[in-house]
Formats: structure tokens, C-alpha cells, sequence
């Protein structure tokens, strides 16, 4: 896990972008699409979408391509649309088969733009409409809504059934937003609706009595020797020499465009050689991380933690404190879902774990100087734009580096992942 010697420089054209992507579960708890919130790196504070904010369709095409390269395409992508990109022809820019064109609840539903929505599903796009909780004005956007996302949280379940019996009737799909906990994804299942997002399935619930299989605790055995201080390079290299798997996606990786070698590396050792022990330490980490994917909520926490571990290991490297090591940065990002990735509590299985004691604290959401570098992450992966820019500006982090690097972080773990066997 590293960054080649002589990286290539970045066009001076190029535009950085964030995008957060969230999961969209279905009622059998699989992804079923990923909403994909997009935001250039030359902000505003606020989180309207305005022209100085330059999301424009190319913005938005630019993000889409990067966020679903090497993805299943199986799986639609929610975007957000204010009232000017819907009515100057911008998403057409985009796949009808992939897009779920998401009405924002801030337009007005004049004339004009139920007639640019109407055309839209005329040629095909699933319409969806955000954030409604029983607002009037908006019938004759529910008409032509196949999905309509409701934000439950808060909502008592007379209110959640009384909206969800209305709806029905329009032959729309329910979605449930804001689900934080199960009895809200139980209330909803049963009142009908088939779509969820929110933090219950980001952040599931750990099973403390379950039993962890054996392959899971040799992973374990290996993630405790790789955490530490100190390990062996040579019994790392007859470990990965010993496993053909492995051994074949460690060089499929470094051989892969992300690298720009000038030859082939033919050999572990020549790996070993060329990454050195830290670089291939990550590396062997990340291969593990990722190789838990049971379930569908695992394998998204698994491209979770990878792509926080890449974002916050450059981020150090940006910021250049010896306070935050790029390394540790690295292993906070990596470790973060750990409890989701074994479901098991996250305090006991940092007793098998030797961390550093401040990141330990963050994985624990205790007071910790890491806690606020696992909060970024977290406030880029839900679109919280203006937590995330008070981060970078009271660190003097450079807003469109930080937004290249995060860029960079989705390309890397789609590459890595796609080194694991063609799976993503």
C-alpha cells in the first residue's frame, strides 16, 4: 500500500471532487444502490448547490464515472438534483439504466418543472423524490415518482404509516431515510416499505454471542503481528509465498497502471525490494481487510475501511505533523469497521489489538486527538461539506489536495479490489 516513488503530476485542468457514497439496502439487507453526493473542492460553506459551487453536469458525470468504475453495475446510483440542473437537460448526460435522478425537496414544483420530469421519465429515468415527510405542494411530483424516500427519523409510527398508506396509492416504491436503529428498519419493513438508508446499516449492530470461524481467527492472529511496532519481513514473505492467491494479487497490484512501471515485478521478493517493509505491511493488511465479505454490509465495510485508510494516510502526508503520523492515520482508517467486518464489539477485539492508545480511543468514540481525523471521514461520507471544511481550514489543509486525495483514495481501493479476483 503505497504511492510509487515518482508519482505523475496532476493536470493542472483537472478537477478534484468529493464523493461520499452511502448504501441503499434492500429488504433482504443487500445493496441494492449507493447515493452519491458530489461536491468540488472549490466550496462555499453552505451545502446548496449554486453556480459558484461549479456542479455542473460535467461535475456530476466526472464524479459518476469514478465512483462506479469497476462497480456492479447491477446497482443504481441515487444523485442529487437541485432545480437548475433538472431543467437545463444536465442529467441526461448520465445512463438512464444506472441513474435514479433524485428530486431535491427545495424545488418548487412549478409548471415547468413537472414538465422536465415528466420528460425525463418519458425517456426512461427513475424518478425519486428526497426528504419527504408529508409536506404539501408536491402531489404532482409524487405521481410521476417511482421512488419516494420518506425520513423517518423522528417520526412516530402513526405518522410513518399514515404517510406510507398515502403513497401506496400512487404505486411508488417507499423508501425509508434516516433509519438509525432496527426497531425503526422493523417498523418500516412492516409498514410496507422496501428500501432503506441510514446509520443502522452503516454502522450495524454488533452480535456480542457470535462465534468467529477459524479462518477468521488466523486473519486475526496475522492483523495482531502486522499491527505492531515490529514484525518480520522475512515471515511475511513465506507467508504471502506460501498463498498462490495472494501471492498472485500482491503482483497484480503492483503491476497494475496505478504504479507506472517501468518493468514487470516478477518476484515477492522483488516486491518486498521495491515497496519496502512499511509500504508492504499496508499492503498485506489491506488484503485481509478486504477478505472479509460474507455479507453485503461487510463487503461495503470492507471498501469502507480501505478507502478511509488510503484518504487519511495522504492526508498525514499533507499535513506533515509528527503528531499524526501518516502510517497511524493509515491503521485508524483500516481498523474503523473492524467490529462490523467481524461482528463483534469493537472493545473486545482491540484487546487482541496493539494499538496506538489514542487511536484505540477514537475506534471507541472516546475524547482522543484521532477522533476528529475518524469524524472527517465519516462527515465526507455523509456529505456534511461544513464540518468538513472547518476541518481542513483549522489545520490549513489545502481544500482541492484533500479533495485529489480522496479521489485518488476511491481509485486505489477500486483498484485493489478489483486485484482481489474481479470482485468489487
Amino acid at each position: 500500500m503505497t504511492i510509487p516513488a515518482q508519482e505523475p503530476e496532476v493536470q493542472k485542468d483537472h478537477k478534484a471532487i468529493f464523493v461520499a457514497r452511502q448504501p441503499i439496502f434492500d429488504a433482504h439487507e443487500k445493496v441494492w444502490a449507493y447515493e452519491l453526493l458530489f461536491r468540488s473542492s472549490a466550496l462555499a460553506k453552505t451545502a446548496d448547490v449554486t453556480e459558484d459551487d461549479l456542479a455542473t453536469a460535467s461535475v456530476i458525470a466526472d464524479g459518476f464515472s469514478l465512483a462506479f468504475s469497476g462497480m456492479d453495475k447491477s446497482r443504481k446510483a441515487f444523485i442529487n438534483f437541485p432545480q437548475r440542473l433538472l431543467l437545463d437537460n444536465s442529467v441526461y448526460a448520465l445512463p438512464k439504466e444506472i441513474c435514479v435522478v433524485e428530486v431535491l425537496e427545495t424545488i418548487t414544483p412549478t409548471p415547468e418543472m413537472i414538465v422536465a420530469l415528466r420528460r425525463l421519465k418519458e425517456q426512461g429515468y427513475v424518478i425519486a423524490l428526497d426528504d419527504y415527510v408529508g409536506q404539501p405542494g408536491f402531489e404532482e411530483v409524487i405521481a410521476l415518482a417511482d421512488i419516494v424516500k420518506v425520513e423517518v427519523l423522528g417520526m412516530t409510527p402513526e405518522r410513518m404509516k399514515s404517510i406510507g398508506e398515502d403513497l401506496r396509492k400512487h404505486g411508488c416504491r417507499l423508501l425509508a431515510e434516516k433509519v438509525e436503529d432496527r426497531a425503526t428498519y422493523d417498523l418500516a419493513k412492516s409498514l410496507g416499505f422496501s428500501l432503506f438508508q441510514g446509520y443502522y446499516f452503516s454502522r450495524p449492530e454488533t452480535m456480542t454471542g457470535s462465534k468467529v470461524p477459524t479462518p477468521v481467527l488466523a486473519k486475526m492472529r496475522l492483523l495482531r503481528a502486522l499491527a505492531g511496532e515490529d514484525f518480520d519481513v522475512r515471515e511475511l514473505s513465506q507467508i504471502i509465498s506460501s498463498d498462490p492467491s495472494v501471492s498472485y494479487r500482491l503482483l497484480n497490484f503492483i503491476n497494475s497502471a496505478a504504479f507506472s512501471l517501468r518493468s514487470k515485478i516478477q518476484s515477492i521478493q522483488q516486491a518486498l525490494m521495491l515497496l519496502g517493509k512499511q509500504q508492504i505491511k499496508q499492503w498485506f493488511l489491506a488484503v485481509i481487510i478486504s477478505d472479509f465479505d460474507s455479507t453485503s454490509k461487510v463487503q461495503e465495510a470492507a471498501y469502507t475501511s480501505l478507502q478511509r485508510a488510503r484518504y487519511l494516510e495522504s492526508m498525514g502526508k499533507l499535513l506533515g505533523d509528527h503528531a499524526f503520523p501518516s502510517e497511524t492515520l493509515f491503521m485508524l482508517g483500516l481498523f474503523s469497521k473492524l467490529d462490523v467486518l467481524l461482528a463483534q464489539p469493537m472493545n473486545k477485539l482491540l484487546e487482541n489489538i496493539p494499538l496506538n492508545k489514542d487511536v484505540e480511543a477514537a475506534l471507541l468514540s472516546k475524547p482522543s486527538p484521532y477522533w476528529s481525523w475518524l469524524s472527517l471521514v465519516e462527515d465526507i461520507e455523509i456529505a456534511n461539506w461544513e464540518d468538513v471544511e472547518d476541518f481542513l481550514e483549522s489545520r490549513t489543509l489545502d481544500r482541492e489536495a484533500s479533495a485529489m486525495n480522496y479521489t485518488e483514495s476511491i481509485e486505489w481501493t477500486q483498484t485493489l479490489l478489483k486485484c482481489k479476483g474481479g470482485e468489487s
